[in-house]
């Protein structure tokens, strides 16, 4: 059977940047079991992660006028407000990196009635589970930073689907993540059709889904809802152009 491929061009000229190859439904399976296996493995340390997204910062600005012609190339976006976009991505990164220093639980208080005197009950956050991210064309870095950092801020694998025509960015990204530490399979790129991106998204596997969708776009929309009508919901984001805190589990110990 021959592989499919997405060709990917150049905004204006037509001019093929890219032959990419796409991931069949069996490839889908595959990153969605490696994605699972390594949530019940367990997530590095904070201090790990950390070390990633300060590596990554530093990796993505380095490569801050490579990433600008990227983004007008695949995009169309004008130079200047490329540039722009590359900035905003490496202080996406830095905000996570701040947000992480304030992931904790807290003490509830059992002493307000006398059934909880004597006793003490306290949250722990648990990383929520499997990512899936399904980003659009408009911001083809910032909007992957938006979608991939928060997940590995919180210890969560993430799969993320980018947008046909501008791929090249977060494949990009995706390498420098893994050079900057992060093993491999807890960030992974879908290049896929629109059967296997709806197979991606609806499948009872993740926990958490993020979707780009500007409501002022309504075929986006409608499109975003079309591929999740079916889908017994964990918890569904349609993402509108700010950073998400991937939202983590609340356990609850209590303490006789």
């Amino acid at each position: 059977m021959t592989q499919e491929t997405l060709s990917v061009t150049q905004a204006y000229t037509g001019k093929t940047l890219a032959e990419l190859p796409m991931h069949n439904s069996t490839d889908v399976d595959a990153m969605l079991s490696t994605a699972k296996n390594l949530h019940h493995q367990g997530c590095l340390p904070i201090y790990e992660r950390i070390s990633v997204l300060q590596k990554l910062a530093e990796l993505v600005n380095n490569e801050h006028e490579a990433f600008s012609k990227l983004i007008a190339n695949e995009g169309g976006k004008p130079i200047r407000d490329a540039r722009v976009e590359v900035t905003r991505a490496v202080g996406g990164i830095h905000i996570a990196i701040r947000e992480m220093q304030h992931i904790k639980g807290e003490e509830i208080p059992m002493d307000l009635s006398v059934a909880g005197a004597g006793r003490k009950a306290f949250t722990v956050m648990e990383p929520i589970g499997v990512v899936v991210a399904v980003s659009a064309f408009n911001h083809p870095l910032n909007l992957a930073i938006h979608q991939i950092i928060p997940a590995i801020a919180t210890g969560c694998p993430v799969i993320i689907k980018p947008a046909s025509v501008t791929p090249l960015c977060c494949l990009r990204l995706a390498e420098l993540i893994i050079e900057a530490g992060l093993p491999e399979g807890w960030v992974q790129v879908a290049i896929t059709n629109r059967e296997n991106s709806e197979k991606l998204v609806t499948i009872h596997v993740w926990h958490f889904l993020v979707l780009l969708a500007l409501l002022k776009w309504a075929g986006i929309l409608n499109q975003s809802l079309h591929l999740v009508r079916d889908v017994h919901l964990n918890m569904v984001v349609l993402h509108r152009l700010f950073l998400i805190p991937v939202k983590m589990k609340v356990a609850l110990f209590l303490v006789w």
